[in-house]
């Protein structure tokens, strides 16, 4: 449409010719709008003006990288804590003896450690090759026959988390075993005067205050440490010259010559290498497992004490009187977490892992 030029100031305001045009889709110079907008017109620009102004205004955009979205991390899957199943050996624990416990662990539970409660105690669980726990607990000679003593188990990851927990009652049956009525000298009978008993236990007190952490050293059965005559077997109560009857013999007497070598039951460390008052010269060593053995009355000792680890058989010492003795002979004790157990046992029985 065309626009008529004879319109004049006096008759129209800049402003109202603008509306006009405007309104009649005229397209004007933008110095006309630029000087309509002075007057105190808004005028918005056409979509084509607007564009190039933008374009020509702005500045040229940096491109920034967009780092990789973190990975989130692969939750740990939660277990639910099991019952535990408690395999015991033999099937009843004898006053003066030695009971084995093993126990399976989940497939995911390759990193086990635990505990169990015995007769009040808490001890230490074994991790095996195969991945169950393993034990051990022996039942003192004077300890009161019980069909039903409570053994439990707790086990967990090495970061804590519950694997499980697991019961069984033990039975504790009575070993009836003979008095030894045994005859010596007053010179033999002396070395029990005195001191000797206190000085004994307080060296039996640091013999046995603490026991190597780590699983048993061994596996399967114990060695003979000596050949010899079997004259005084394990728990016999004693009777010295016709006295009153005292407490259960705590090893089992192998007689033989004197200097007759003595060998290691089972692979171990060396914690004592000394004389002892009553038990002589003597050589305890530590197998891991809460289980050490003990050699005494020896003529001589060929080890010292942090020897380790020693290989099962390695000589450790000669037979000897040493101590309270009537004649040549080893006395082999073999103790559970401090308990005296009948060693001759563990010649037949498969204690370890």
């Amino acid at each position: 449409m065309g626009f008529r030029a004879d319109f004049t100031e006096s008759r129209w305001s800049r402003r109202q010719l603008l509306r006009v045009a405007l309104g009649a889709g005229a397209t004007l110079p933008l110095a006309a709008l630029l000087g309509c907008t002075r007057q105190g017109v808004s005028v918005s620009a056409s979509p084509s003006t607007t564009t190039a102004t933008t374009a020509a205004s702005s500045a040229t955009p940096t491109l920034t990288a967009t780092p990789p979205p973190t990975p989130s991390p692969t939750p740990t899957p939660a277990h639910t804590p099991v019952p535990l199943t408690i395999a015991v050996l033999p099937a009843t624990l004898g006053t003066g003896e030695a009971m084995r416990l093993e126990v399976a662990m989940p497939a995911w539970a390759s990193d086990a450690k635990g505990t169990f409660r015995f007769d009040g105690k808490q001890y230490a669980l074994a991790r095996r090759a195969d991945g169950s726990l393993w034990g051990i607990v022996g039942a003192s000679l004077d300890r009161s026959p019980s069909t039903s003593v409570p053994l439990t188990v707790e086990a967990q990851t090495s970061a804590g988390l519950p694997i499980g927990t697991g019961s069984r009652n033990i039975a504790i049956v009575a070993v009836q075993r003979p008095i030894d009525y045994l005859q010596v000298t007053e010179e033999q009978g002396a070395v029990l005067g005195g001191d000797a008993g206190p000085r004994e236990e307080a060296i039996r007190q640091q013999q046995f205050a603490s026991f190597d952490p780590v699983p048993p050293r061994w596996s399967g059965l114990f060695l003979r440490p000596t050949d010899g005559e079997t004259t005084t077997q394990f728990g016999w109560a004693r009777s010295i010259n016709n006295g009153p009857v005292g407490a259960g013999h705590t090893g089992t007497d192998l007689a033989n010559d004197t200097g007759t070598p003595v060998q290691l039951a089972a692979a171990g460390r060396v914690i004592w290498a000394g004389p002892m008052p009553i038990r002589g010269n003597a050589v305890v060593v530590d197998h891991g497992g809460g289980v050490k053995s003990g050699y005494h009355h020896l003529s001589a000792i060929n080890v010292a004490v942090g020897d380790t680890v020693l290989a099962a058989g390695t000589v450790v010492g000669l037979v000897g009187s040493t101590g309270f003795a009537t004649g040549p002979h080893l006395h082999w004790e073999v103790t559970v977490w401090g308990t005296n157990v009948d060693a001759m046992t563990w010649l037949t029985v498969p204690f370890g892992t």
